[in-house]
């Protein structure tokens, strides 16, 4: 019998990391109008703009804010507000021109000086890269002729996604005067994300805080709760959703009577989404013809994909040694950034490490207002619990709820909440018999009796290939073998039967 072989192309599509790298934000802010006698806290948020691939590269844009929180020339508490566009070229080694391609930015470090008139302030961005890749396999899905063993392989593939936006407003009784607000930030971060129906549904939580000057240098956080609902196109109930979310703007609206302000909030939240689907594929796993030489060759093509998303919050908290004298209290903590450097197993936990850098103002007994910056290195564990076969990957860190103190002469405590939010992934692999050559015919040998002794590791198809029969035929001699052979087995197979 001729053997006739029919082959198929499988795609994949899925997401993978394509590189990382920095970019370099500098500002000038003009201080000729009063001066600068001291800066007290300089802190700043990132939000990408734009990613373009390019070939081993992108190009991306950033949005960079940077507050200032200052004495001038007289001694008096001051503010300044900048944003600053930065446009670069990142090498990403596996950036393909075309690609749609995903930028995560975060600040790694910030420096200020007063240079003449001006504070030149220079943030550091650390900005991660995936992409969006297609493979495509030529597998052999039929072969007439051959004895073939087909497996069923599970595939986690990119379906689509998209992005949509929402704001979160919220109303606040400060309980006094809020006076020159002097600064304000805000921090988003998930806690829950499912795809539905023509939808995907998001839930988490905003957190801002408000430094500002009412005589005297204070300090308000607030938290507002959100549960969005997103329109994603082409999302299903059925599809495994991932989502990123980021601050897009933040306004703050002071309103009420002099002796009792109204603290309005709006606060512009942007979540990326990706959904992805599991798809079980059959493939011709191997072949073999007792009636003629075949050359075969395999495809695989390995990638790691999401199955689920994980958040976490710990609590942190360390100390610093101001080495002043007289520390009344602290007036204000400010976060400046948080980056985890480091995550790894121990056993069924993961253990996060990084650090914390947090700006802290205080006043002296003498009434004399000054900072100073705190890092604070992290390391906790969390359970990993039904995902601990699966890989994790920290995709978004927020600081939340900071609170400072002073501890004991000279020397204060910082505890802040850090909320991670972690993808869970698994490795995917599409395999399977590729092409076929056909070569010369065998003479089939038909009479007499060959025995086969099972080697450690080897199955039922092992013992097939090389005695050249189906599996069929060696269970209808060995009827043993249909529940599986083990090391030492010896499978006969009386040939005058064929």
């Amino acid at each position: 019998m001729a053997i006739q072989i029919s082959e198929n192309d499988v795609t994949v599509k899925y997401t993978d990391k394509i590189g990382k790298g920095q970019l370099v934000a500098e500002c000038g802010i003009d201080m000729s109008a009063g001066g600068v006698s001291k800066i007290y806290c300089v802190s700043g948020g990132v939000n990408v703009k734009s990613a373009e691939a390019q070939e081993r590269a992108v190009k991306v844009v950033c949005e960079v804010t940077t507050r200032v929180i200052y004495a001038d020339g007289a001694g008096a508490v001051a503010n300044a507000d900048y944003v600053t566009e930065v446009t670069g070229t990142v090498a990403a080694e596996g950036a393909v021109a075309g690609m749609n391609v995903y930028a995560c930015a975060g600040i790694s470090d910030i420096q200020s000086e007063v240079v003449g008139s001006s504070l030149k302030v220079q943030t550091v961005l650390d900005i991660d890269f995936e992409g969006e890749c297609e493979y495509t396999a030529p597998l052999v899905d039929d072969v007439q002729g051959a004895v073939t063993r087909t497996q069923d392989i599970k595939a986690v593939c990119l379906k689509g996604g998209g992005s949509d936006a929402f704001t979160v407003t919220e109303e606040y009784e400060a309980g006094g005067a809020i006076g020159k607000i002097l600064s304000y930030g805000a921090e988003v971060f998930l806690t829950s994300v499912r795809a539905e129906e023509g939808s995907v549904y998001a839930e988490g939580e905003v957190w801002i805080q408000l430094v500002y000057d009412d005589g005297g240098i204070c300090s308000k956080q607030f938290s507002h709760p959100f549960a969005e609902e997103l329109m994603i196109g082409g999302s299903r109930a059925d599809l495994i959703a991932t989502a990123r979310a980021c601050v897009k703007g933040v306004s703050i609206l002071i309103t009420g009577s002099e002796e009792e302000n109204v603290v309005q909030t709006d606060v512009t939240v942007g979540v990326d989404v990706r959904l992805y689907e599991e798809e079980e594929i059959e493939v011709v796993a191997d072949v073999f013809s007792p009636a003629a030489e075949l050359e075969v060759s395999f495809t695989e093509k390995s990638y790691s994909a999401p199955v689920g998303m994980k958040f976490i919050s710990k609590r942190v908290c360390g100390s610093a040694d101001i080495q002043a004298e007289g520390i009344r209290r602290v007036l204000a903590g400010v976060p400046s950034f948080a980056s985890v450097s480091n995550m790894y197993r121990e056993g069924a936990k993961l253990v996060c490490e990084g650090v914390l850098n947090v700006c802290q103002i205080y006043e002296t007994d003498g009434g004399a207002v000054d900072s100073c910056a705190v890092e604070i290195p992290f390391s906790f564990s969390c359970d990993l619990k039904d995902d601990a076969e699966n890989q994790i990957e920290c995709t978004g860190v927020a600081v939340t709820d900071v609170v400072s103190r002073v501890r004991r002469e000279g020397e204060t405590e910082v505890c802040a909440s850090i909320s991670l939010q972690l993808e869970c992934k698994i490795n995917c692999a599409v395999y399977g018999v590729g092409h076929i050559e056909v070569g010369q015919e065998r003479e089939l040998d038909m009479g007499g009796i060959s025995v086969f002794t099972v080697a450690k590791g080897e199955t039922l198809w092992d013992a097939a290939k090389a005695l050249n029969v189906s599996e069929r035929d060696i269970i209808s001699q060995n009827p043993y073998a249909e529940k599986g052979v083990k090391e030492g087995d010896k499978i006969v197979v009386f040939r005058c039967m064929g």
